[in-house]
């Protein structure tokens, strides 16, 4: 009768067991009202979720890559920019120079106060041109080509 009551018992057990509702999450109803098929069920959803996320870090490193290969292009034209205005500053500073050189001469050439004042006008002229920074090298280059002609008009005359 012992053993047929704890047959009983046991067998009272297994269907309340039986009754619970089973779960995938170890964590949440113990050994027994554990389910395999929901902890699958369970591990596919979160790898899922992972494959989701590492498509997500695969875009942004991807746009990461293209924003350092967009930069570093940008960085090279800039520095071809760079180069290029110091060589147009350098030829500007070259053509001042020159033009400092002829009204150096026209001035001392000059066999009057009037056209040696010329003279001093056209360096005004000509630093004045040459320190104007918002003008492009090449605007500068063009108005101080104008006055060389004029420089170069005068100091014919002189010659005559």
């Amino acid at each position: 009768m012992r053993r047929a009551a704890r047959l009983g018992g046991l067998l009272a057990a297994g269907m309340l067991l039986a009754g619970c509702a089973t779960t995938g999450d170890p964590q949440q109803g113990g050994l027994f009202g554990w389910s395999e098929a929901k902890a699958r069920d369970r591990q596919g959803e979160r790898q899922k979720r992972v494959a989701g996320e590492e498509a997500e870090l695969a875009q942004e490193d991807a746009r990461g890559h293209a924003l350092e290969t967009h930069e570093a292009r940008t960085d090279r034209g800039l520095a071809a920019a760079k180069v290029e205005h110091e060589r147009s500053e350098a030829k500007l500073h070259s053509q001042q120079m020159a033009l400092l050189a002829k009204i150096d001469q026209l001035e001392s050439e000059s066999p009057t106060p009037a056209s040696a004042s010329r003279a001093r006008t056209y360096r005004r002229k000509v630093n004045t041109i040459a320190a104007q920074v918002a003008l492009t090298t090449s605007q500068r280059s063009e108005r101080l080509r104008t006055i060389e002609a004029d420089i170069d008009t005068a100091l014919e005359r002189l010659r005559r």
